[in-house]
């Protein structure tokens, strides 16, 4: 069932956010009324999905106001100016707790902003709530024991996704119009997929991290693999918070510039598309496959030629295995190691996270060039092939199961796919694909639904070049439309 609507039949709560700053510019909306709208709709809704866990409803209306009185004076400037936007609650922002829902940081209060926070803030964003997410940003459900499950509101019984399940769904229950989450497994890729939004992780390295938790507060260095990015109801405002966000690190500043290159294409049937779409390797539900392969049809009969036989050099069962020894190795700094009781042969998640979480410095490095290999590989498909479509979780969102939290739970669940069960721990194959290489990727709504969910697709582009999907990721939403609220918001 395709879903796509064109943006200007949104209200306001669910235009984009550069629709929105077009309204502000031209005195048609004020940061007041804007803001004053969004805590209503918190406030007549949220208690029913549990997406905003803190609200600095006093702070951000006395920053509205300044906002107005300034282009009232003719002096806003930034590029968000006076824009109000809520924020995953993993990240540090003056004013309000960053707890990443664990209990030891339910008081944690920074002094300062994260550096990514901090460059939004130049730009003019009004920060005036977070939005719920798993304890340490690490599960694909929204769920911790300081604010509880947060709700699809497309459907309460599922998952909003994870980590940045409270950002996507805020975005789909219009109580903001901007959000930063943040990925190493797929955190901004499925919950964008689970709430029918978009979201981008860019190339690794380009956004600067620290303030982010995990690390603890207070920390400098930054985790292999994990990134800053969006999450917005638009790819132009994907693009519009990544001229903001991308920057050299503290450190490089004064030697170093950044600049992201252009979009190979500004036409889509310019583009040289690839898909990978099957579930030879990797787990995915067939209505799911079928969802990707009509937005395929979509592409071909707005003349874009689609190589669904197209695949990097690589071995998509290694990728796999050294994403998961890098990713295990780097979440494991600092932590105690699982008790390894497992056969050397056994290829559960159990064992090769316990085998994983004890990698000597040699052994990390034979896996640090592994992944050095692989991205010259992508790279030369990159060299044919301008993007590469591809699922972004097996499912669409699935029914809540927060069992076992105590016992390893992400061990012992599973995944219902094609009616079979499947281990809850494939939901990390397809966003590792992309991941473990440091590309860039849209995720977008395919436009289809699934039992009544919304469906979505990752567009991976070469390194750096994250412009590339973006742009593609812009002229698909202009010719095939793009998001649409819930069922549970579509009367107003």
């Amino acid at each position: 069932m395709t879903t796509q609507t064109k943006s200007k039949s949104l209200p306001i709560e669910f235009k984009s956010a550069t629709e929105l700053m077009a309204l502000l510019k031209a005195n048609q909306l004020s940061s007041v009324e804007l803001l004053d709208l969004f805590l209503s709709r918190i406030k007549a809704h949220n208690e029913r999905f549990n997406i905003v866990v803190t609200l600095d409803a006093d702070n951000a209306k006395r920053a509205a106001k300044q906002a107005d009185e300034e282009r009232a004076r003719g002096h806003a400037s930034g590029a968000l100016h006076g824009l109000p936007m809520t924020i995953k609650d993993s990240w540090e922002v003056v004013g309000m707790n960053a707890t990443c829902g664990i209990h030891s940081l339910a008081s944690h209060r920074p002094a300062r902003d994260a550096d990514a926070i901090a460059r939004l803030r130049l730009a003019g964003a009004i920060f005036f709530g977070k939005t719920n997410l798993p304890t340490g940003a690490a599960d694909h459900q929204s769920y911790n024991s300081l604010f509880g499950l947060t709700r699809n509101p497309w459907n309460v019984e599922r998952t909003v996704g994870g980590s940045s399940g409270g950002a996507a769904a805020a975005l789909a229950s219009g109580f903001t119009p901007l959000e930063l989450g943040s990925d190493i497994g797929g955190s901004i890729r499925c919950p964008a997929h689970f709430n029918g939004v978009y979201g981008h992780k860019p190339s690794y390295g380009i956004i600067p991290m620290r303030g982010h938790i995990p690390p603890p507060p207070g920390a400098l260095s930054e985790f292999e693999l994990g990134v800053g990015g969006p999450l917005a109801r638009s790819a132009t405002d994907l693009e519009l918070a990544m001229d903001l966000l991308a920057s050299p690190q503290e450190l490089d500043q004064s030697a170093w510039s950044l600049r992201i290159p252009a979009s190979r294409h500004e036409k889509l049937g310019d583009f040289r598309v690839a898909i990978w779409a099957d579930a030879k390797h990797y787990t995915i539900d067939s209505r799911c496959l079928q969802a990707i392969e009509e937005y395929a049809a979509d592409l071909r009969r707005a003349g874009v030629k689609v190589d669904d036989k197209a695949r990097p050099e690589i071995d998509p069962i290694d990728s796999y295995d050294v994403y998961l020894n890098a990713l295990i190795a780097v979440m494991a700094a600092g932590m105690p190691a699982l008790p390894d009781n497992f056969a050397p042969d056994d290829q559960s998640y159990a064992a090769r996270f316990a085998r994983a979480g004890r990698l000597s410095y040699a052994e990390f490095g034979h896996f640090a060039e592994k992944r050095e290999h692989l991205f010259r590989a992508w790279r030369r498909f990159f060299e044919n092939y301008d993007v590469l479509l591809c699922p972004v979780m097996p499912t669409v969102a699935f029914p809540h199961d927060t069992s076992g939290i105590e016992e390893g739970g992400q061990f012992t669940r599973t995944l219902i796919v094609d009616g079979k069960p499947r281990p809850y721990l494939d939901n990390l194959q397809w966003p590792s694909l992309i991941t473990v290489a440091n590309l860039p990727a849209t995720a977008v709504p395919t436009g289809r639904l699934v039992d009544g969910l919304p469906t979505g697709l990752q567009i991976a582009g070469p390194y750096l070049e994250d412009r590339t999907t973006l742009r593609f990721a812009q002229l698909a939403e202009r010719e095939f439309g793009g998001f649409v609220p819930p069922p549970v918001f579509a009367a107003g």
